[in-house]
C-alpha cells in the first residue's frame, strides 16, 4: 500500500537519459552511439528516494545492455492510477513496463492488459517465493504480475506522549478510542487515518474487519458477504473515530506519511512499514514506536499486507526483453530486492532467500516489532474488481460523514456488490 504511497508530491514525467549519446530511432527502437537497441517504455509513481532507486536499476541495465535500451518515467502516484495509466492502455499506447497496486490487479488482469510472467521466472526462483504473495497475482494458473515487496501495518505512536498522558499501548479496539480521545487537544489529533475514498482507505479498513472473522465475498469469491454483522462492526468501530473527532476529517500532510508523528500533531497513526525509515531519517529525535493493530474482544490479530508489483504489457511489442528485465530487476539476484527493501525504504521481501539474508536487519528496532509480532498476521491485500471495492468505500464514507450506521451502509454495498457479480 506503498503499498507504498498513494499520495506523492507532484511533478512532471522524468526521463531517465545514459550518458551515452543517444537520438531517436521509430517508436520502438533507438540509436545509442550509432547502435540500434529496442526500446522498452517504463512508467512508475515513485518519488524522492524510492525514484532515485529505479532510476538507477534502469541505468546499471542499459549500460549492461547491447540490444536493449529502457526509457523510465515518473509521475505524480495519483495522477498514474487515475488517469495516466488507464487512459494509455484505452487509448493502445501502454507502457512496455508498469507498476500496478493489488487494487488495480484485476481490472487489468481481466482486460488482458498484462502478459503471463510464468514462462519468465528464472530456473527454481518461484519456489523461493512466499506462496500467498504469487497466488494474489495468479489468475487461472497465470502469474501476471512480479511482486516485489510486502508491506504490513501497524499502530505507530509518540512513546513521550502515551507517557505524560499515563496511557498504556492500546491492546484492543475499546483501549485504541479511549487512548485517542485523551490524548486530543487543540493540537494534537488522537489517531491519524485514511479518509479519502479510495484503494488506500480500503487496505487500511481491511485488517478491522478481518480480525473479526469477517469478509467482503465468499470463499468462492462469487457471492457477497458484506451484510454480515462483522462488517457492520467493523464499518461503526471505523467510522465512530470521524464521528467523534478523533481522526481529523482533512489532512494537510498525506495519511501515509509518518510526519503527523514526526511534527507532533498527532499522538497515533495507522500506517505501514514504510513509515518506518522516515522515522528514523527525518525524526530521529521523535520518540516514535510500532505495536501491532489493536484487535476487539474475542477477535484475532490481523494485518494487511500491500505492495506494488510489476507488469509487462501482452500487447506490446517486446513482451519477452521486458519480462527478462523485471526477473533481472527482483527474481534473480537477491542484492537488489534486499537493497529496495532495507536500504530504500522498509519492507518484506516476498523472497524467503532475501528475507534470510537480511534477518539482521529485519530485527532492528521497529523491523523487529514487525518481525515478532505482526508479520505472522499478515493477510495479503485483496485484488477486489472496481464493482467491489467502490461500494466499500461508499459505505466507510457513509459512516464517516453521514448519520448512517453500519449495517445500513454494509447492507447497501452488499446490493451493489452483488449487482456486480451477478453481471460477471
Amino acid at each position: 500500500m506503498k503499498w507504498t504511497r498513494f499520495f506523492v508530491m507532484s511533478g512532471l514525467a522524468i526521463l531517465l537519459i545514459i550518458q551515452t549519446a543517444c537520438s531517436s530511432g521509430s517508436d520502438d527502437t533507438v540509436s545509442i552511439n550509432g547502435k540500434e537497441r529496442i526500446k522498452l517504455t517504463f512508467w512508475d509513481m515513485h518519488a524522492q528516494k524510492e525514484q532515485e532507486f529505479f532510476k538507477k536499476l534502469v541505468d546499471q541495465y542499459n549500460k549492461s545492455q547491447e540490444k536493449v535500451f529502457i526509457e523510465y518515467s515518473t509521475f505524480n502516484q495519483v495522477d498514474y492510477t487515475t488517469a495516466k495509466l488507464p487512459t494509455a492502455f484505452a487509448n493502445g499506447e501502454g507502457p512496455d513496463i508498469f507498476m500496478v497496486s493489488p487494487g488495480d490487479f484485476m481490472k487489468f488482469a481481466k482486460a488482458g492488459t498484462m502478459a503471463d510472467l510464468t514462462p519468465y521466472f528464472p530456473k527454481g526462483t518461484k519456489e523461493d517465493f512466499v506462496p500467498t504473495s504469487l497466488e494474489a497475482v495468479t489468475l487461472d494458473n497465470k502469474i501476471y504480475a512480479l511482486p516485489y515487496e510486502l508491506e504490513l501495518l501497524g499502530l505507530f505512536y509518540n512513546k513521550e506522549m502515551l507517557k505524560k498522558a499515563n496511557i498504556q499501548v492500546p491492546k484492543t479496539w475499546d483501549e485504541l478510542r479511549s487512548a485517542a480521545k485523551k490524548l486530543k487537544n487543540d493540537k494534537v489529533s488522537g489517531l491519524i487515518l485514511p479518509y479519502e475514498k479510495g484503494p488506500y482507505l480500503n487496505f487500511v479498513w481491511y485488517p478491522f474487519l478481518w480480525q473479526l472473522g469477517g469478509n467482503v465475498l465468499s470463499n468462492g469469491g462469487n457471492k457477497s458477504t458484506f451484510d454480515s454483522p462483522q462488517v457492520a462492526q467493523a464499518l461503526d468501530f471505523w467510522g465512530s473515530f470521524f464521528k467523534e473527532g478523533l481522526a481529523p476529517k482533512t489532512l494537510q500532510i498525506p495519511p501515509t506519511d509518518i510526519d503527523h508523528l514526526g511534527n507532533k500533531s498527532a499522538a497515533m497513526q495507522v500506517v505501514g512499514t514504510w513509515a518506518i525509515t522516515a522515522a528514523e531519517t527525518k525524526f530521529p529525535n521523535v520518540p516514535i514506536d510500532v505495536a501491532p493493530l489493536p484487535i476487539p474482544a474475542k477477535g484475532k490479530a490481523a494485518t494487511d499486507a500491500g505492495g506494488w508489483k510489476m507488469a509487462v504489457n501482452a500487447k506490446g511489442k517486446n513482451t519477452a526483453e521486458a519480462a527478462k528485465f523485471i526477473m533481472w530487476a527482483f527474481a534473480s539476484d537477491q542484492s537488489r530486492p534486499l537493497e529496495w527493501c532495507t536500504k530504500t525504504k522498509f519492507a518484506y521481501s516476498p523472497r524467503k532467500s532475501v528475507v534470510e539474508k537480511g534477518k539482521d536487519i529485519y530485527t532492528k528496532g521497529m523491523r523487529k516489532v514487525f518481525t515478532e509480532q505482526i508479520y505472522n498476521s499478515a493477510i495479503p491485500e485483496p485484488r477486489y474488481a472496481p464493482g467491489v471495492t467502490e461500494p466499500i468505500g461508499d459505505a466507510l464514507q457513509k459512516v464517516m460523514f453521514e448519520n448512517i450506521t453500519g449495517s445500513n451502509a454494509a447492507l447497501e454495498g452488499h446490493k451493489k456488490i452483488n449487482e456486480t457479480l451477478s453481471k460477471e
